[in-house]
């Protein structure tokens, strides 16, 4: 059995799974309908940056008790300090920025948890 380690060094990128909080679903779908409608991108804030990931990794968001959807990182930026367009809010941390949204074919049950977690399907 490999180790987590040895797991890395043969697949350097991994995807993560993040929970969008409940609070938050209302400005998730009014993002979504702005990134649609106005070719915007989206960020994430974490205050630890995943080792196993990286430019091209995927984000997957748990929202209503499913993974639905998932967004690939094409930047990430150290403390930094970024203003959400949609509610002008001020977002300060480890920013992922996303863009490329997709939905899942076959939503994948899940509690919603804080954190991240990395994939664990295929």
């Amino acid at each position: 059995m490999k180790t987590f380690k040895q797991y890395l060094i043969e697949n350097p990128i991994r995807d993560i799974v993040v929970t969008i909080p409940k609070s938050e679903y209302e400005n998730d779908d009014l993002e979504t309908q702005r990134m649609k409608h106005h070719n915007e991108n989206q960020f994430w804030t974490m205050r630890k940056i995943p080792k196993a990931i990286g430019i091209g990794s995927r984000i997957y968001f748990v929202k209503y008790g499913m993974i639905e959807s998932s967004m690939k990182i094409f930047k990430i930026e150290r403390d930094k300090e970024e203003t959400c367009t949609t509610t002008n809010r001020v977002w300060k941390g480890n920013l992922l920025y996303m863009n490329d949204l997709q939905y899942l074919d076959n939503p994948i049950p899940c509690k919603g948890f804080q954190g991240y977690r990395y994939k664990w399907w295929n």
